[in-house]
C-alpha cells in the first residue's frame, strides 16, 4: 500500500498513527494538494489528501474512510454496537475542529482588505465550542488510543500548529492535561508536521 499525503495535514497524520501504531508497511509519498500533484489527482479527483493506494484494489480518499480500513487491518480500535457511533461522533469533532482551524487559516492567510471577518469568526468560534465542549468531557475521552480521540489529538495538535495564538490551553486545562499523553506517544511525535 502507498498513502499519499502531505506532512503539514491532520488528516494525513490521523492515517500515518494508525500505520505506525498497528505496523502496517505503507510507502509514504509526500505532495503539496495546493501543486496540483498529477499523482493525487490520479488518485483522489478532489486533489486532496490523504488517498490510499491498494495494490488491485481501488483507491481509498477521505480520512475517515481510510481511517476505518486501516483500522479494520489487525485489532481494531473501533468498537462495534452503540460505543461504536460515539467514536464516530468524536472522530467527526476533531475533523470538524481541523475543518475550522483550515478555513480561518485560508481565510487569513489572503490580503487583509480581503479578508471576510464574519467567516474567519465563525471558524473561530466553531473551534472555541469544541474545545469546551472537550473540556467538559474529557472524563469520557479515554487514553491512548481509541478511534475517537485519535482525530481529536490531530486536531488539537493542528490548532497549535495553524492557530498557536489561540492559546487554547490556558483555557481548558483539563483538555490540556489529557492532550499531554498524546503528545508523548512515539508515533504522535514521528508524524509532527514540520516546523
Amino acid at each position: 500500500m502507498k498513502l499519499i499525503l502531505s506532512k503539514t495535514s491532520p488528516y494525513a497524520r490521523k492515517a500515518r498513527i494508525l500505520i505506525l501504531e498497528k505496523g502496517l508497511d505503507v510507502e509514504e509519498i509526500d505532495t503539496v494538494p495546493f501543486d496540483d500533484d498529477a499523482v493525487l489527482h490520479d488518485a483522489n479527483p478532489l486533489g486532496k489528501v490523504p488517498a490510499l493506494l491498494r495494490s488491485g484494489k481501488s483507491t481509498l480518499y477521505d480520512s475517515p474512510v481510510i481511517c476505518e480500513y486501516l483500522d479494520g487491518l489487525g485489532k481494531s480500535w473501533l468498537p462495534k454496537g452503540e460505543v461504536e457511533y460515539r467514536q464516530k461522533t468524536l472522530h467527526a469533532l476533531g475533523d470538524g475542529i481541523i475543518d475550522a482551524i483550515f478555513a480561518f487559516r485560508m481565510e487569513r492567510i489572503r490580503p487583509p482588505e480581503q479578508w471576510w471577518d464574519f467567516w474567519a469568526m465563525r471558524q473561530e468560534n466553531a473551534t472555541v465550542r469544541a474545545l469546551q465542549h472537550l473540556e467538559n468531557i474529557v472524563d469520557e475521552l479515554g487514553a491512548p488510543w481509541e478511534y475517537g480521540n485519535l482525530s481529536i489529538a490531530c486536531g488539537l495538535g493542528y490548532v497549535d500548529f495553524r492557530a498557536a495564538d489561540m492559546a487554547w490551553r490556558d483555557h481548558m486545562p483539563k483538555l490540556a492535561k489529557w492532550f499531554e499523553t498524546f503528545e508523548a506517544q512515539k508515533s504522535f511525535k514521528d508524524t509532527a508536521p514540520p516546523k
